[in-house]
C-alpha cells in the first residue's frame, strides 16, 4: 500500500460522519475490510485513494458482505457509493474554493453538449449521450475544464482500469471536439483548455523493450544459448555421438554429460513457453544494463550481461518498482523475482554452461532471499480471502456449487427474451453467458487449468484424441485428458453429472450451432469455439485453429464471478473445490489431493491451518440444503 494518497478509509469515515453523508454510503464504506478478507479495524490501513479503488476494492466480491439476490447489481451500486464517498471526501479537501467553481464550469459545458446531442438522423452535431463522457470528466477532474492540461489527464488515466481509460480517451475526444469547433462561441467564452488535449499515455509500470528491437547479432548469440538451454537428454547423447566420432576421449565425453545433466530436473516440455519467459528476463536485464551506461544498439553476446552490477540494478529496480505502486503485488508476495532469477539461472547452467555466471545469479538470490517466493510455498492473500468466505459464508459456498446451474438459467433467459426481441447481439451475449455456465460446471467437477479449458475438445483431431465421452446423454460425461495436455504431465479424467452435465449437452447440441452461426465462425473441435490458434503448446501437440484466447476466456468468467458475488478466477476454482472437500469431508487431504492432482503435504499446508469444525458444520448444512447431490459428488464422483 506504499506510494499511495496519505488518507485511509477511516480518515473518510470520520468526515462522513460529521459531514452528514448518506446512511447507505456509510454502511458500503464499512464493508470494504470484509470485502477484501480484513477485519473492521483494519479500515485504518486501506488507503482513500482512487487508484487502488478502481484496482483493488472495486473488483473485489460481495457474496461475503450480501445476501441479496442479483449480487452483480449489488456489487456496482456499493462501488458507485464508495467512489462518489471518496472523491466527495478529497473534494473536500480542497480549502480554496477551486473544486466547486470548477465543477460550475463542467456544468456549464454539459449543458452545451445535451442542448445539441440526439439520434444521429436529426442532423445535431453530437450523437446521443455524448455529455455521459463530460460527466465523468466532471466526477475525476478537481479543476476547471481550462485548467486541464496533459499532467492532470495522465495522473487520473493512472487511476483507471484498461476499460475506463477507453471511457477516458472518449471523453477527451468530445472536449477536443469542442476545443477545435466550438471554442468561438460565446457560451463557452473563458470556459475551454487554450489547445487540445493529448491522450493519455499508455499506464505501464516499466518500459517494455520488443525483442525484434534488440541487435540482430545479439539476437542470435542469446537464442543460440535458448537453444542449448532446451536441448533433451536425446540430443545431449546425439552430440556425444558425434564428439567420439572426431576423436574425443570416452572420459571427457561422458564427463560432459553428467555436468550437462547435472542438477537438472527435466527439461522444458513446451519450447515457446520456455523461449517466452527467458527473453522476458533477458529484457529485464537489458534495460538494467542501460543505467551501467551500455547502450542497446552496442549489445553483441547475453554473456556481457550477466555482471553483478547489472543484475543487482534489476533486482533493486523491480523491488522498488513493486513496493511503490499501487497496481503491483507486495514484493515479498510476488513470484516475479524469483522467476526471473530462476530463468537466466537456467540460461548461465545449461545454455552457456558457465559455472562463474551461474555463481553470480545464485549470489543474488541469497542477497534477495526475503523477495523470492516459492511457487506453491504459501497462499496469495486472494486465494486466503477466497477460502475464509467459502468457509465462514456458507452461502456463498452455496452461491458457488449452484453457480452452473443459476448462471444457465439466467442465459437461458436472457436468450429467449433476445428471441422474443428479435436482437441478435443481445442473443449473442445471452449465448455467451451460457458459455460461462459451460466453464463453471467444468470447474465445479474438477477444476482445470486455463489452458486446457481453452482447448477442450468434443471431438478429436487428425492428430490428437477429443476429451469428451458421453456414459450417459444429458447426465453423465466423462472428460480424459492425456499426459503430454497437462501441466505436470499425467493423466486426468474428471466426471460431469446432473445439472452439470445437462448444462453442457444443451450447450453442446442446441445452443453451439446457434452460436457458431451468428458469429459467423467455422466448426471447431473446441467445446468453446473461437477464431484463436492455441498457443504454447507443449513438443509434440498440434492443434487446429478454433478455440476461444485467453482474454475471451477472462471475460466470460468474469461475468459468471459476478453473479455469483466472489472475486476467483478460473485457476482459482482448484481452490474453492479443496476447500469445500475439506468441509464436506473434515481431514481428507488425500482427497483434496487426488482431486487437484497435487501432493498431500501441500494440501495440508494450505488448508490445514485448523480443525474449521464449527465453520464446516455451517458449510455442510448449507451445501445440504441447496444442493443436494453435492456429498455423493464429491464423495466419489470427481476424479
Amino acid at each position: 500500500m506504499t506510494g499511495v494518497s496519505c488518507y485511509t478509509l477511516a480518515d473518510v469515515l470520520a468526515w462522513a460522519h460529521a459531514a452528514g453523508e448518506p446512511y447507505a454510503a456509510v454502511c458500503e464504506l464499512l464493508k470494504v475490510p470484509a470485502r477484501l478478507g480484513m477485519i473492521d479495524d483494519d479500515i485504518g490501513v486501506i488507503p482513500a485513494d482512487l487508484a487502488y479503488f478502481e484496482n483493488k476494492i472495486a473488483p473485489s466480491g460481495y457474496a461475503a458482505v450480501s445476501k441479496a439476490r442479483d449480487l452483480k447489481a449489488a456489487r456496482q451500486r456499493s462501488n458507485a457509493r464508495v467512489r462518489a464517498l471518496i472523491n466527495r471526501f478529497l473534494l473536500a479537501q480542497s480549502t480554496d474554493g477551486a473544486a466547486d467553481k470548477g465543477k460550475a464550469r463542467w456544468d456549464q459545458l454539459i449543458d452545451f453538449v445535451q442542448q445539441r446531442e440526439g439520434f444521429k438522423p436529426s442532423g445535431l452535431p453530437f450523437a446521443n449521450g455524448t455529455s455521459r463522457g463530460l460527466m465523468m470528466l466532471r466526477a475525476r477532474i478537481h479543476v476547471a475544464p481550462r485548467d486541464v492540461d496533459d499532467v492532470v489527464v495522465n495522473r487520473i488515466a493512472a487511476q483507471l482500469s484498461a476499460e475506463k481509460r477507453k471511457s477516458l480517451r472518449r471523453a477527451l475526444k468530445t472536449l477536443n471536439r469542442l476545443i477545435t469547433d466550438f471554442g468561438d462561441y460565446s457560451a463557452l467564452a473563458g470556459v475551454l483548455p487554450k489547445t487540445p488535449l493529448q491522450m493519455p499515455v499508455p499506464v505501464s509500470t516499466r518500459e517494455r523493450i520488443r525483442w525484434s528491437s534488440l541487435p540482430t547479432a545479439f539476437r542470435s548469440n542469446a537464442e543460440g544459448v535458448m537453444r542449448s538451454a532446451l536441448s533433451q537428454p536425446v540430443d545431449l547423447l546425439e552430440e556425444a555421438r558425434r564428439r567420439m566420432d572426431a576423436g574425443a576421449e570416452a572420459a571427457e565425453v561422458l564427463n560432459e554429460l553428467d555436468v550437462a545433466a547435472a542438477g537438472r530436473k527435466r527439461v522444458p516440455l513446451n519450447p515457446e513457453a520456455a523461449m517466452a519467459n527467458w527473453r522476458s528476463a533477458v529484457t529485464w536485464l537489458v534495460l538494467a544494463s542501460e543505467k551501467h551506461a551500455q547502450k542497446r544498439d552496442g549489445l553483441k553476446t547475453l554473456a556481457a550481461l550477466f555482471t553483478s552490477d547489472i543484475l543487482e540494478t534489476a533486482c533493486t529496480d523491480q523491488i522498488a518498482r513493486s513496493a511503490g505502486s499501487a497496481y503491483l503485488k507486495d514484493p515479498k508476495k510476488t513470484q516475479t523475482l524469483k522467476g526471473r532469477l530462476t530463468a537466466l539461472e537456467t540460461l548461465a547452467k545449461h545454455g552457456l554452461k558457465r559455472p562463474d555466471l551461474v555463481a553470480i545469479v545464485e549470489l543474488q538470490k541469497r542477497f534477495h532471499d526475503e523477495y523470492l517466493r516459492n511457487v506453491g510455498r504459501t497462499m496469495t492473500d486472494d486465494v486466503r480471502s477466497l477460502c475464509d468466505a467459502l468457509t465462514h459464508k456458507p452461502a456463498s459456498a452455496a452461491n458457488f456449487i449452484n453457480a452452473p446451474k443459476n448462471i444457465a438459467a439466467r442465459a437461458l433467459a436472457q436468450i429467449q427474451q433476445a428471441k422474443d426481441d428479435k436482437n441478435i447481439l443481445k442473443e449473442i451475449s445471452g449465448l455467451r453467458l451460457y458459455m460461462t455456465a459451460v466453464l463453471f460446471a467444468a470447474q465445479v467437477s474438477r477444476p482445470l487449468r486455463s489452458s486446457n479449458l481453452i482447448r477442450l475438445r468434443h471431438r478429436s483431431t487428425q492428430a490428437n484424441s477429443g476429451h469428451l465421452t458421453w456414459i450417459r446423454k444429458r447426465a453423465h460425461a466423462e472428460l480424459r485428458f492425456a499426459r503430454g495436455e497437462i501441466k505436470n504431465d499425467r493423466e486426468v479424467s474428471m466426471h460431469v453429472h446432473g445439472d452439470e452435465a445437462n448444462i453442457l449437452w444443451v450447450w453442446l447440441n442446441d445452443l453451439r450451432p446457434r452460436y457458431l452461426a451468428l458469429r459467423d465462425l467455422p466448426d471447431s473441435p473446441y467445446v468453446l469455439p473461437g477464431s484463436a490458434t492455441p498457443r504454447l503448446l507443449k513438443a509434440g501437440l498440434s492443434l487446429p485453429k478454433g478455440c476461444i484466447c485467453p482474454s475471451t476466456l477472462s471475460e466470460i468468467w468474469r461475468d459468471g464471478a459476478e453473479i455469483i458475488g466472489l472475486d476467483l478466477k478460473p485457476h482459482q476454482a482448484r481452490h474453492a473445490v479443496a476447500t469445500l472437500i475439506l468441509a464436506v469431508e473434515p481431514g481428507n487431504f488425500a482427497k483434496a489431493a487426488s482431486v487437484l492432482g497435487d501432493t498431500e503435504d501441500t494440501v495440508r499446508r494450505h488448508y490445514g491451518r485448523d480443525s474449521g469444525a464449527a465453520a464446516a458444520q455451517q458449510v455442510r448444512a448449507a451445501l445440504k440444503s441447496q444442493h443436494p447431490d453435492i456429498f455423493k459428488k464429491m464423495k466419489g464422483r470427481m476424479g
